[in-house]
């Protein structure tokens, strides 16, 4: 193992995979028919996130505000952009 030195806010593991899982998420969760398998698959995405935080906080390279900074910062990034995405879909159709 690498030893590390410090910790750092937020934590990058964390923020890259909310963000990258979420949209993941919200991409599939469109083409899904019922309500159930969407609720499965944020709940599958959910517990992803969750492991790669407590891992980062197991091995002791962050603390669980840096994870939980990085998680909300990942999130939000997602689906600010989903937003976007929703808005400028909307715009097109009324065009």
């Amino acid at each position: 193992m690498v030893h590390v030195s410090g910790f750092s806010y937020p934590s990058g593991h964390s923020a890259a995979t909310a963000t990258l899982y979420l949209t993941m998420a919200l991409i599939a969760s469109s083409h899904l028919r019922t309500r159930a398998a969407r609720a499965a698959l944020v709940a599958g995405v959910a517990v992803l996130v969750a492991l790669v935080g407590l891992s980062r906080i197991y091995l002791g390279v962050h603390y669980p505000s840096d994870v939980l900074g990085g998680m909300s910062l990942g999130a939000s990034w997602a689906l600010l952009l989903a937003a976007a995405v929703a808005v400028l879909t909307a715009r097109r159709a009324t065009n």
